[in-house]
C-alpha cells in the first residue's frame, strides 16, 4: 500500500517520478493537486525538481551514555598540561571531545598561560620593584619637600610612614641584614644618634638617588628622606628591639 497525499519533502525518497505542488508539499501523478486544485508548475514536475539532498546524519549516542576514560576527563587533561605539557598535548589530541569542545578548551588554555605570563613578567615586577623613596621629582624639589626635624620628633612620630624629613644625625653603625618589613636582600642601615650626643637611636635606610657615599662610625651627616615606620634586625634567634627608621634619598657630610 502506498503512502497517503500530502507527505513533506523532507522525506528522504521524495518521490521523483510524480509531480510535487508547491503550496501543499504533496505528491502526484495528475496535472492538478488534488489537495488545492492548483496546475504544478513545470519547475516542480516529474524529472525537472532538483535533487533533494539527504539530510545529514547528527553525531549522538543513541540515547546511550558515553562513558570516558578518568585521564580523557578535562580536569585531569588541563592538570596535566599545567604540570606536565607534553603528557597534556598527548592526552588533549587523543581524548573522545568534540571539536568544539577542544577548541574552547584550547582558547581557555591559552589565555591563562598569556595571563599568567603577562602577571609574572610585566605587572609583578612593576609592583615589586617600585623605589622606597620618590625618585620622580629633582633633588632641589626633594629638599624642599623635607621637614626639619630632630631625633626626639621624628621617634615620637615613626608611625607617619610617607613623611619627607630632614635631619642631621652622627653615625653610630653600619648593618646589612634583613628587616622585617624590607623584602630586598642586603638592604644597608646606618645606627644613627642625635648630633647632641643622645641616646635614642634611629636607623636610616641607604636608598641614596644621589652620589653614593660610605659612611663611618663618627660620620656628621645630614640626610633628606621619607619615614618608614618602625623596623627590628634579627639578633640571633629573636629580634632586637624596633625602632624608627627613614628611607634616605639624599645625602651630605657635615664639617
Amino acid at each position: 500500500m502506498g503512502r497517503s497525499l500530502g507527505y513533506f519533502d523532507s522525506d528522504e525518497l521524495d518521490r521523483p517520478e510524480l509531480n510535487k505542488c508547491p503550496d501543499c508539499q504533496c505528491f502526484f501523478s495528475t496535472e492538478e493537486c488534488p489537495l488545492c486544485g492548483k496546475i504544478c508548475p513545470e519547475e516542480f514536475r516529474a524529472g525537472n525538481r532538483a535533487k533533494v539532498k539527504p539530510p545529514k546524519k547528527k553525531r549522538g549516542s543513541s540515547g546511550r551514555v558515553q562513558f570516558i576514560a578518568w585521564y580523557h576527563s578535562w580536569w585531569f587533561i588541563l592538570l596535566m598540561l599545567y604540570f606536565m605539557p607534553i603528557v597534556g598535548i598527548v592526552l588533549f589530541f587523543t581524548s573522545p571531545h568534540s571539536k568544539k569542545s577542544k577548541i574552547i578548551a584550547a582558547s581557555v588554555v591559552v589565555g591563562a598561560y598569556v595571563l599568567l605570563f603577562a602577571v609574572g613578567t610585566v605587572l609583578l615586577p612593576m609592583l615589586w620593584d617600585q623605589p622606597l623613596v620618590n625618585d620622580r621629582i629633582s633633588r632641589e624639589e626633594y629638599v624642599q619637600l623635607c621637614e626639619d626635624m630632630d631625633v626626639e620628633s621624628f621617634y615620637r612620630s615613626a608611625g607617619d610612614l610617607g613623611r619627607y624629613v630632614s635631619m642631621e644625625l652622627v653615625v653610630v653603625e653600619k648593618e646589612v641584614e634583613h628587616s622585617i618589613d624590607v623584602y630586598d636582600v642586603g638592604a644597608t642601615y646606618y645606627r644613627c644618634r642625635d648630633l647632641d650626643g643622645g641616646e635614642l637611636i634611629i636607623y636610616i635606610q641607604d636608598c641614596n638617588l644621589g652620589s653614593p657615599l660610605q659612611f663611618l662610625p663618627g660620620d656628621r651627616i645630614r640626610v633628606y628622606g621619607e619615614s618608614a615606620g618602625m623596623v627590628a634586625f634579627l639578633q640571633g634567634a629573636e629580634y632586637s628591639e624596633e625602632r624608627p627608621c627613614l628611607y634616605m634619598a639624599y645625602c651630605e657630610l657635615i664639617e
